[in-house]
């Protein structure tokens, strides 16, 4: 399982008879976007840096909605506002033996080993099986689902009050099925028409261009230099680069993988090739943020990837918290002694600019090419 909402769709729609590989599910979802958000907290001396590349990224019930309805199904979406009505509905949603996407915090589930600070923003979905007693059989990223008791899935669906307690269930065939290439094209379509014509500007390609903008900039509220001087802000924002382009729910490459592989699987080669060429690029830009060289930067890169892999395979939860302890462990010591000059920080800064530059006139040209 690589991306949440994907992989959950998926499951709905195989259990109900209806088998897509992931990939192609992916492109048939609306495939590839773009954001880029940063936050700056003065009066906490914090900063933060965020990367999305899924097609509808901020909005899943969107997502999941739009791609059931060009797919040919209807969905039934249940909100509750307490923990016993919340349950009843997913009960209830269980009853025909088919698995239902709930909406959780992330930090909530025990197998994810989270820091208590993630709470209340760790958006997520997950799918649930079935309850068993007192425990619910619950699917994430990993290849099995994993059992969750029923009081840790209510905390976990309602912590974040946006979507408190939201499930998502299929409900039928809404008419004949659609043809593959006319499924594909308004996929196509939906993909190319967010990404140039999003009414926020960080939803659109040009949000990339603006990154790398920022990042050389030497003056104003928004350009690194202001936001991610040397420090522990700035770590925060190259491990974030690296972990938000490659390990957060993406497949490596800002979801530009997973896109060219359902590309290729669909017939689209040409634009498959392309869009393997971005995700290559990403994956370069992710890397050169956390430099080889640099012992702690090296570090941080490889337990970001770590994580990652325990998640996917299942690890217990004690090996993931490892991970995000020896994290904290060198953001603190970044704090007390940045492994950069600042001479250093600079040339980084400007090299990964010049990457995402290039990358951002690439994606035009790719986006040009899928649009044709």
């Amino acid at each position: 399982m690589t991306v949440p909402a994907t992989a959950a769709l998926r499951t709905l729609l195989a259990h109900a008879g209806e088998v897509h590989s992931e990939a192609q599910l992916f492109v048939r979802a609306g495939g590839i976007g773009a954001g880029v958000f940063a936050f700056l907290y003065e009066k906490e001396d914090f900063a933060s840096l965020f990367l999305a590349g899924r097609h509808l990224w901020a909005d899943d019930l969107a997502y999941l909605t739009a791609a059931c309805k060009r797919l040919g199904w209807k969905t039934v979406t249940k909100e509750s506002t307490g923990a016993k009505a919340a349950e009843q509905e997913l009960r209830k949603a269980l009853e025909p033996g088919a698995p239902v996407i709930a909406w959780v915090d992330s930090a909530h589930l025990p197998w994810r080993a989270m820091p208590p600070f993630y709470s209340g923003g760790g958006y997520h979905v997950v799918t649930v099986h079935e309850i068993r007693g007192e425990v619910a059989l619950v699917g994430d990223v990993a290849a099995t689902p994993v059992e969750l008791s029923l009081r840790e899935l209510a905390a976990a669906r309602g912590r974040i009050v946006k979507f408190r307690n939201r499930l998502l269930r299929l409900d039928g065939r809404a008419g004949r099925p659609p043809e593959a290439e006319a499924v594909l094209a308004d996929a196509i379509r939906s993909c190319v028409t967010t990404l140039t014509r999003a009414k926020m500007a960080n939803f659109r390609l040009d949000a990339f261009e603006e990154l790398a903008d920022r990042m050389v900039a030497t003056s104003g509220k928004e350009s690194w230099e202001v936001m991610f001087p040397p420090g522990h802000r700035l770590w925060g924002a190259l491990t974030s680069l690296y972990e938000y382009v490659e390990h957060y729910g993406t497949g490596g490459g800002l979801c530009r993988a997973i896109f060219a592989e359902g590309l290729k699987e669909t017939g689209q080669a040409a634009p498959a090739r392309a869009y393997a060429a971005l995700a290559r690029a990403w994956s370069e830009a992710a890397g050169a943020a956390l430099p080889d060289e640099v012992a702690p930067c090296r570090e941080a890169r490889e337990l970001i990837a770590r994580k990652a892999e325990l998640l996917r395979s299942g690890a217990p939860a004690a090996e993931v918290r490892s991970c995000w302890e020896r994290l904290d462990k060198l953001a603190k010591e970044a704090r007390k002694k940045f492994p950069l000059s600042a001479a250093t920080a600079a040339e980084l800064r400007a090299a990964l600019a010049a990457r995402i530059r290039a990358i951002h006139a690439d994606e035009v040209a790719a986006l040009a090419l899928l649009g044709r």
